[in-house]
């Protein structure tokens, strides 16, 4: 079955279900990296939130050989996982003071993200983009991130400065850094047999390895921005170091024994992306090197 197809089948079916006073609807978004994913909303009479719900996912399971009636089953029961209780209030996103104190900046690709990047604020940074959001905690919605776009500056009366000055602020509180060794990031992913071995690496190499990201483990690769923490991991790392985007949550920070080359370091990082990374969270394919003395992070290219 064609994906088309498999999309006009299932908005008929949750149509039957959800009666003629729901309004059920298709969209392409855009989501990082130009990956393109395919929201349907499921909004009944009265209501002004509904959940997205991506079907891309749900065609692969039926791919899999999942019943067509069991995958709209399925979604059905997420739709009613992420309805809020009653209608959302989404008025003070227009009011700046209201939203300012939660404006935060998150890291994403420059090249992979151009038509995004026409269409919202932004700060280059290397071969990056610094972008803003509304990180919010409703009691209704719970936790979650709205892009803020040029129409919304423009509604404001902010601009590029203001944004990126509230978010140097706002993000390490809202989202605070977490900076450790490598074996600790992975005690919960690896058999203690293969910490071991990575310990035992890290001391005959004299190589060492940090995980910097956030608490969340959300959009981490932004701590790379907060005041003096490439600053700190130096002290740790002691000197100069290399930051390998290990994805748009968290970076890899590798001690400088000044035998690096960089081309290994790019191919390496760009093996991980094509087989272990999902697209949509891909960051970059290049290492940069951070330099103690001077506090500037440089391209490896």
């Amino acid at each position: 079955m064609k994906f088309d197809k498999f999309m006009e089948l299932v908005t008929v079916k949750v149509r039957e279900i959800a009666g003629k006073d729901t309004s059920v609807q298709i969209q392409e978004v855009r989501k990082n990296n130009n990956v393109l994913l395919h929201g349907m909303t499921i909004l009944r009479k009265g209501q002004n939130v509904s959940p997205t719900i991506y079907l891309d996912s749900f065609f692969e399971m039926l791919e899999e050989g999942m019943e067509l009636d069991h995958i709209v089953r399925r979604i059905l029961e997420v739709y009613v996982r992420g309805l809020p209780r009653g209608n959302v209030d989404m008025e003070f996103f227009r009011d700046f003071e209201k939203v300012r104190e939660r404006i935060v900046y998150r890291l994403v690709n420059r090249n992979k993200n151009k038509a995004l990047l026409e269409d919202v604020p932004h700060v280059d940074f290397l071969d990056l983009a610094i972008c803003f959001y509304y990180s919010y905690e409703h009691p209704e919605l719970g936790a979650g991130m709205i892009q803020v776009h040029n129409t919304h500056m423009e509604m404001w009366g902010t601009c590029h400065r203001e944004l990126m000055q509230l978010a140097e602020r706002n993000t390490p509180r809202l989202m605070p850094v977490q900076l450790c060794g490598m074996d600790s990031a992975l005690k919960e992913v690896l058999e203690e047999e293969a910490l071991g071995d990575l310990r035992q690496l890290q001391r005959e190499t004299g190589k060492y390895m940090y995980v910097l990201s956030n608490e969340r483990h959300c959009q981490g690769a932004a701590a790379v921005l907060y005041p003096g923490i490439l600053a700190e991991a130096a002290k740790r790392l002691g000197g100069n170091f290399y930051i390998l985007p290990s994805s748009i949550h968290e970076v890899i920070l590798l001690q400088d024994g000044g035998k690096e080359n960089g081309d290994s370091l790019h191919e390496m990082i760009a093996d991980i992306n094509r087989n272990q990374v999902r697209e949509e969270e891909v960051l970059s394919d290049y290492p940069y090197r951070y330099e103690a003395v001077t506090g500037k992070v440089m391209e490896v290219l």
